[in-house]
């Protein structure tokens, strides 16, 4: 079967590689639908994460049931799903306390081992999902692929954000980078009962989807973001800053946008130190939330979807076949003021 699979020096190829097969009572083996490239599929194939060549890429799926192991009980062959970015094992101390994303076997998709146990990718055509009845999602008939592929990790990581960010009704809720993680945070901030949310981008494509989603467009005439969110809300900051950029500058900009009290919850992926201000922040009296999203609110996230309250499918700005999986990597990698998030069919070619 066809794969995106990462090659040395910053290369992705097509290949053939094998198929998968059920191993074990609770597997079911999976058709890929569509699948997404995700910011971390490129810090990978620049050599940010300590991937080794020969992997499979990608973590953000939807697919078809093409077969059960004798131990699964909720879903069958035929069965369309959403998965999420990684799978847990639902016994270990951290899933017992709720904290699935930091389980002691986690196994990420596509990651090698960098955390937990190797998971081969799901850029291909098909793969073995472990843990099925615990970790898979059901997609409704009438939820297109394009929603459902954005529910496991892009709607699901925004929702922990907002979720961290102890949003509360009427609140002020600012969201720095509107990338598809700031764009689910967006989405998902909404579900909280904030008067407002805005949206803080360079790039006018995003700021589009923003907007569309709801949010007020901040746009700073003088270069200073905090001192435009200040200005926007009399002086006193907003309740909840969302950073979704994992820059030194957005983290020090989203400080400084916040009320006295107030809440910034970090979901950006910090690629240098920054400077940590603990003295700035316990006088302000901010709470601060970092950490890998909570994976367990598939099924909640895909009932949003689902009703019609939430539409995600504005965000696949492309779909290219897997046989031009390099061409899609280019222009999720290179041109961002071109696109939100790239698809691949691994069927079409």
């Amino acid at each position: 079967m066809k794969a995106v699979v990462l090659q040395p020096n910053h290369e992705i190829e097509v290949e053939d590689v094998p198929e998968p097969r059920i191993e074990k009572g609770s597997d079911v083996l999976l058709k890929i639908t569509k699948t997404a490239i995700c910011g971390s599929d490129i810090h990978i194939k620049q050599g940010m994460l300590p991937v080794n060549p020969g992997t499979v890429m990608g973590h953000e799926f939807t697919g078809t049931v093409t077969e059960v192991g004798s131990d699964v009980t909720r879903f069958k062959p035929g069965d369309r799903v959403s998965a999420p970015p990684a799978v847990w094992c639902g016994t270990c101390p951290a899933c017992r306390r709720g904290q699935a994303q930091y389980c002691d076997h986690l196994s990420i998709w596509g990651s090698g081992d960098i955390l937990g146990k190797e998971l081969t990718g799901a850029q291909t055509e098909y793969v073995r999902m472990p843990n099925a009845d615990l970790c898979l999602t059901q997609v409704p008939d009438h939820v297109p692929d394009e929603d459902a592929v954005f529910v496991g990790d892009v709607f699901g990581t925004g929702y922990h954000a907002a979720r961290e960010g102890n949003i509360r009704p009427g609140d002020t809720v600012a969201v720095y980078g509107c990338g598809p993680i700031g764009l689910g945070a967006i989405a998902a901030g909404w579900q909280f009962g904030p008067s407002r949310i805005l949206a803080v981008d360079l790039l006018n494509n995003r700021l589009e989807i923003a907007e569309k989603f709801g949010a007020t467009i901040v746009r700073p005439a003088n270069g200073n973001t905090s001192e435009e969110i200040m200005n926007m809300t009399e002086g006193r900051g907003a309740d909840v800053v969302i950073e979704a950029i994992g820059s030194p500058v957005t983290f020090e900009q989203s400080l400084h946008s916040i009320r006295r009290g107030g809440s910034l919850s970090i979901v950006g992926l910090y690629a240098a130190p920054v400077e940590f201000p603990a003295q700035e922040l316990a006088m302000r009296g901010i709470h601060l939330s970092m950490g890998l999203g909570d994976l367990t609110h598939g099924e909640q996230l895909m009932a949003l979807v689902a009703s019609g309250k939430v539409s995600l499918k504005e965000m696949a700005t492309r779909t290219f076949p897997i046989s031009e999986a390099q061409a899609a990597y280019d222009l999720f990698e290179n041109h961002k003021d071109e696109c939100i998030k790239v698809l691949i069919e691994p069927w079409h070619f």
